[in-house]
Order: C-alpha cells, then structure tokens, then sequence
C-alpha cells in the first residue's frame, strides 16, 4: 500500500505539519481464517501460494501476540476489526485482480470501507494475476499507472 501526504503550509518545515490523503491499496495482502473462494480455487497458483501468505502474516504479527489470522492486522474487516466508521479515514483507491488467492479479501476490505461511510473506489482488472504491475510490457500495468495518477489527482482537486 502506498500513503500520498499533502502538507496545507509549505514553509513549516515539521512532519506533524503533513496530513494522508489518499491511500492507494494495490492487491492489498489481507487474509482471516476462514479459506475463501478465491483461495481454495486459486491455490497453487503461479505467483502466490496460501503457504507463502501464512508465512508472510506470521512475519508481520506483532511481536508477543499470538499468531491467528483473525488478527485486525491480517483481517482488517474482520470480527476484531477497528471501528473506522467515525475516524478520519483517507480516500482509498483498492485495485483487485481476478487470479490473485486474495481477491474475495481485497473485495471484502473495499466493502468494509463502504460500510464504514469511507470514499473507496474499486479497480478490477479480471484476467491479470498477483503482481502483474511489474511487467512493464502488460498494457494494464501503464493502465493501473493511469488509474492511479487519476485517483490522485481526484482527491489533490478536493482539497
């Protein structure tokens, strides 16, 4: 995921003086206990294993938390999820790919923030797989890079 800042007062030189304002959620990696569609019928696949998620949660538990994948940092949507609903959420852009073991989590995650009256916008690109944005050759990739300049600039025009 990638956070993009907007500082109101270009002559104060303080971090705190920075605000998020936009979050740009490409195949966020998100995931809980129970086994989704997506990942019973994807598993296996050519770039992400459901081996090498557990792997990769287990790495990002806080140190001393038992390992679950219920955990709010694993299942952000989840039944230990944060109330968002009241907090001053940044608008989010979620892009989500038809052969990626996480898609349903992706899905669920753009829902949640709807729920939770935050601005998402959702960006399907149905035939391409985890990571497909490294290849520069893939004419989604210079898509997904418009995608999200336009997403940008939308959310720099409100302010």
């Amino acid at each position: 995921m990638s956070l993009f800042l907007y500082k109101p007062n270009p002559f104060v030189q303080n971090l705190i003086d920075y605000r998020v304002i936009g979050l740009v959620a490409i195949q966020p990696f998100f995931g809980g206990e129970e086994r989704t569609n997506s990942e019973k019928e994807l598993e296996g696949g050519p770039v992400l294993s459901l081996e090498r998620t557990y792997w990769y949660w287990n790495a990002f538990m806080p140190m001393g938390e038992g390992y679950t994948r219920d955990h709010p940092i694993i299942n952000v949507s989840g039944p230990k999820a944060v109330d968002i609903s009241q907090m001053d959420f940044p608008a989010t852009i979620v892009v989500m790919t038809g052969f990626d073991a996480l898609v349903d989590w992706q899905k669920r995650y753009y829902e949640w923030l709807n729920k939770s009256g935050k601005e998402a916008y959702l960006v399907e690109y149905l035939n391409m797989c985890h990571g497909f944005y490294v290849f520069p050759e893939l004419p989604e990739s210079e898509q997904l890079l418009s995608e999200v300049k336009d997403f940008t600039h939308k959310v720099i025009e409100k302010l």
